[in-house]
């Protein structure tokens, strides 16, 4: 029944009807988050300010101002700020999502006395040195400007200001070059710096503030999901003679994260990835394409709104188990309440 279920989600999921969903939300993308995400969480006055190192920022396509409050004293915020960086306190964003690649970010949760030194000419490594060979080698975004505990300028990541606002807050304005007017630029490259520059914010004001990025109640059934969905996926190949051969495919695609950057949770995530893609293909063919695409963007536009994408899916996937395990109970209570008892015929 569940089979049949699915096969009928399938079908109103068809290419046709998926297409011009997905072209629906890109229009709404460009007409309307991509220029919020240009200017998030700051003021129209914050906006216009004029801010130390506006000089050292190309705005060759505008400029962009984000800003957040954190209810932490300047200074403390600024020893997390300075710490940031590769092979230091991370990003303090998805490090799940960088270490796709075998980056080797993993963000501090405390403030290190040995990297709270920053001069100009040093600044924010985004890979390790050896990354890929030596392709990392040069992969330091440098510091232009520095006023200890106020203002930070780096080339690649802009102007970081911290404004008191009063003896125990802080306003944190982040100023840089203005997203691409290239339309594939703003559709690729846009989403993928939005999404981690925000969650680096949001992560910042966390630990600045001294709790965690996500409530610890939320955080336990996000990883259930996340465990269960990479069980069943996993399940899935291996009880089908014909799909066991192409559990290597998603396996293969945990390796970066494993082996370059020991994530579990990014090894999970692309284990997953990988599992569903090809799965969904060997169940169902080319019918699966509609449904990726579906999938794909309700994917993107979770990363691109939630305040924690790693929370927000990992819910999801419990829901989604949790309405799997309901379908099957409500089934099998039907069959027992189908089965009617015999009469038996007493014999002479």
């Amino acid at each position: 029944m569940i089979y049949t279920n699915l096969s009928n989600v399938l079908k109103a999921l068809r290419l046709r009807y998926a297409v011009p969903f997905v072209l629906l939300l890109v229009a709404v993308y460009w007409f309307g988050i991509h220029s919020w995400m240009a200017n998030w969480g700051s003021t129209e006055a914050e906006r216009q300010m004029i801010l130390p190192g506006d000089d050292l920022i190309p705005v060759g396509n505008g400029k962009s101002t984000k800003a957040i409050t954190i209810h932490a004293p300047p200074d403390i915020v600024w020893q997390w700020l300075v710490q940031i960086g590769q092979g230091r306190a991370g990003f303090y964003s998805y490090d799940w999502l960088a270490n796709l690649t075998g980056a080797n970010i993993h963000s501090a949760d405390e403030i290190h006395p040995e990297w709270q030194h920053l001069t100009v000419g040093d600044g924010w490594r985004t890979v390790p040195p050896d990354y890929l060979g030596d392709l990392g080698k040069d992969a330091v975004s440098p510091a232009l400007l520095i006023e200890p505990g106020r203002v930070l300028v780096l080339e690649m990541f802009g102007a970081h200001v911290l404004l008191p606002i009063d003896e125990g807050s802080t306003r944190l304005i982040v100023r840089g070059e203005s997203g691409s007017s290239n339309f594939l630029t703003a559709m690729i490259v846009d989403p993928i710096v939005f999404t981690m520059e925000r969650r680096m914010l949001l992560g910042l004001k966390a630990r600045a503030e001294g709790r965690p990025d996500a409530p610890a109640e939320l955080t336990v059934i996000a990883q259930i999901g996340w465990i269960s969905a990479g069980i069943i996926v996993a399940a899935l190949f291996v009880i089908n003679r014909r799909s066991r051969f192409w559990l290597a495919l998603p396996v293969v695609a945990t390796l970066p994260a494993l082996l370059m950057s020991h994530d579990i949770q990014a090894g999970l995530a692309a284990f997953l990835a990988a599992g569903i893609s090809m799965l969904g293909f060997l169940s169902f063919g080319k019918n699966w394409w509609g449904p990726l695409l579906v999938i794909g963007s309700a994917v993107l536009l979770t990363l691109l709104l939630a305040p924690e994408a790693y929370i927000a899916i990992g819910l999801a996937f419990f829901m989604i188990l949790l309405s799997v395990l309901g379908v099957m109970v409500v089934t099998h209570s039907k069959t027992l309440g189908g089965e009617r008892p015999r009469l038996i015929t007493p014999t002479r």
